[in-house]
C-alpha cells in the first residue's frame, strides 16, 4: 500500500508541480521550519535520506531557485538549506492541491470507522518506528 501511495503522489507532484514528490517534502518540511532554515544533517534525517540523495535533491531545487544553501554561522564546515520566496510560493499553490488530491483518492472511500482505525494504527505504527527496541 505505502508504496502505491508514493507512487500516486509522485505523479501528482510531476504533474502539478513539476517536481518529483520527495523534492516536494524537502519543501515542506523548509516550509514549516523556523525561518524557513534547516541544517542539512537534520535535514537528512528528517527525511531518513542519505547525505548524497538530500545533496542531488537539493542541486536540482537550487538550480529552480527554490532552495539556497548558505554556511550556517557555527564553527566547522556546517551547511542549511533555505527556502526562498519561488519555493514558498510554489509550497503555497501545492497545498490545496496535495490535500484535495489525497481527499479524493485516500480518503473519500474510507468511512469515519475506518478513519478512526486508519489513525490509530499509523499512530501505533509511527511510535514503533520512531521507538525502535
Amino acid at each position: 500500500m505505502v508504496h502505491l501511495v508514493d507512487a500516486d503522489l509522485d505523479r501528482q507532484t510531476q504533474r502539478d508541480l513539476g517536481i518529483p514528490h520527495s523534492h516536494y517534502k524537502i519543501l515542506a518540511l523548509l516550509s514549516a521550519a523556523p525561518e524557513r532554515t534547516i541544517g542539512l544533517s537534520a535535514l537528512a534525517g528528517a527525511l531518513y535520506f542519505h547525505k548524497s540523495r538530500l545533496s542531488h535533491a537539493l542541486a536540482k531545487l537550487e538550480s529552480e531557485g527554490l532552495v539556497a544553501r548558505e554556511s550556517t554561522p557555527e564553527p566547522g564546515r556546517a551547511y542549511r538549506a533555505v527556502l526562498t520566496r519561488k519555493g514558498v510560493a510554489l509550497v503555497r499553490r501545492a497545498i490545496p492541491l496535495q490535500d484535495a488530491h489525497a481527499r479524493a483518492h485516500v480518503l473519500a472511500h474510507l468511512s469515519a470507522t475506518q478513519m478512526d482505525e486508519m489513525r490509530a494504527i499509523a499512530e501505533t505504527v509511527i511510535a514503533n518506528l520512531a521507538n525502535p527496541s
